[in-house]
């Protein structure tokens, strides 16, 4: 059973008003999903027609997945709650973590601790999320209208950068290019590349995988040599902190350093990955690999 197999999602921060995040992501899964959706929220009783409940333990039934989109200060206790509940996945869209100093690094320590505690997956913080179109699961919180959605496809896209995943969205929505997964996570307090590569292994609606990467966690090197080795499908990859400020400019975006460049490019050489030297020609590889799909 893969990450993404769930049957019910609670939206921890819905809302009835237009243009709030917990809104658009809301409305996202009523649009697409095919399960169970929990609106919770405690100033609401009903949100368009559902019932929205006071917390995730007020909710009766099983639930899968949360989408987090509260301040990151209540955010540890809301993942405390999911993972006595039972909840196999968290998608942390909130911001004000460890990208912001000491105290956002203090509540990641929490959110770990409960990681650990009750084995809950956790995607985030300070991240889009995700985007499945054969699942109708998006948690990207920028309004359809504005931002069109990809149309199903075989290309899948991971990322530690909200932005490089909109945009790719973005161009792949206007190009009518098919995509399996978009995936932006964010600080990657625990699902990281080598957990997606992992997925993506076995995903049978993915077969190329583009990567833009800042950096990995220390001590994943080795595990993702061993993933990457094994996976029979392209990859691309957009490494981001080839220069000593591109490096800083990723270390400011999730505090994770973006490591040595010449290791990186040894390894990828080494693994028959393909890198791409500019964002620009990472979305070149993007239109070969569609038009391979022909």
């Amino acid at each position: 059973m893969g990450l993404f197999d769930v049957k019910s999602v609670a939206i921890v921060g819905a809302s009835a008003k237009e243009g709030k995040v917990g809104n658009i992501i809301l409305k996202n899964f009523l649009q697409d999903f095919k399960g169970k959706i929990y609106p919770v929220n405690p100033n609401y009783n009903e949100i368009y027609s559902l019932k929205c409940y006071p917390s995730i333990s007020s909710i009766e039934e099983n639930v899968d997945m949360i989408v987090v989109a509260v301040p990151a200060e209540v955010v540890p206790e809301i993942i405390e709650e999911a993972g006595k509940k039972g909840v196999k996945l968290a998608v942390i869209i909130s911001a004000g973590f460890s990208e912001i100093g000491d105290k956002g690094k203090k509540l990641e320590d929490k959110i770990r601790d409960f990681i650990n505690k009750y084995r809950i997956r956790v995607i985030g913080p300070n991240c889009m999320g995700i985007y499945d179109p054969y699942k109708g699961i998006d948690t990207f919180f920028v309004d359809r209208e504005r931002l069109p959605r990809p149309k199903k496809g075989k290309i899948a896209l991971i990322t530690q950068s909200g932005a490089i995943g909109l945009a790719f969205m973005e161009y792949a929505s206007y190009r009518n290019i098919g995509v399996s997964k978009i995936v932006s996570y964010g600080n990657k307090i625990d699902i990281d590349e080598v957990d997606m590569l992992r997925e993506l292994k076995e995903d049978e609606n993915t077969e190329s995988i583009f990567i833009y990467m800042e950096g990995l966690r220390p001590g994943r090197g080795k595990e993702f040599i061993e993933i990457a080795k094994g996976i029979d499908k392209p990859i691309v990859i957009l490494k981001a902190g080839k220069t000593k400020r591109g490096n800083i400019a990723a270390s400011s975006h999730t505090s994770a350093m973006a490591g040595d460049y010449d290791v990186y490019r040894n390894v990828f050489e080494n693994l028959g990955i393909i890198e791409a030297e500019s964002f620009h020609e990472f979305m070149i590889y993007l239109k070969i690999a569609s038009y391979l799909r022909k």
